[in-house]
């Protein structure tokens, strides 16, 4: 009986372990969240120093990206300009084309050369004909 006493005895002894060993492997959340956040193992100062290269690209690169978007903004913005001016020359060509209409019809090009002292023909304009000479 000595050897099943001495095996449970041995038993709980084994168990202890484990259950540190438990504790150990599973974190808390708190505990796991900060250290998988915790990028001080990943980054050392010799990584760091040997892509300084590399970092240096991706600025660059992320400066292009910027000032190439502020062109292009500025571009629509002068392209909204341009096409409101656009419009507007649009509509102050369709008044003056209606205008130039108006003035241009008959009744109204006599009205305006009326106080000059010309009149309109009552009668249709005669035909001038002449001989053309034979020297032609």
């Amino acid at each position: 009986m000595k050897e099943i006493n001495s095996v449970r005895e041995d038993a709980p002894a084994q168990s202890e372990p484990l259950a540190e060993e438990k504790l150990q492997r599973r974190p808390s959340k708190k505990n796991w969240l900060y250290e998988s956040l915790d990028l001080s193992r990943l980054v050392h100062h010799r990584t760091v120093i040997r892509n300084l290269p590399f970092i240096f690209f991706l600025a660059g690169v992320g400066i292009l990206y910027i000032a190439n978007s502020h062109y292009a903004e500025k571009n629509v913005r002068e392209i909204d300009q341009i096409e409101k001016q656009l419009n507007e020359l649009r509509w102050e060509y369709m008044t003056t084309k209606s205008q130039l209409e108006y003035l241009s019809k008959q009744s109204e090009v006599a009205k305006m050369v009326e106080p000059a002292g010309l009149k309109q023909l009552r009668e249709p304009p005669n035909k001038i004909v002449t001989m053309r000479s034979s020297r032609e």
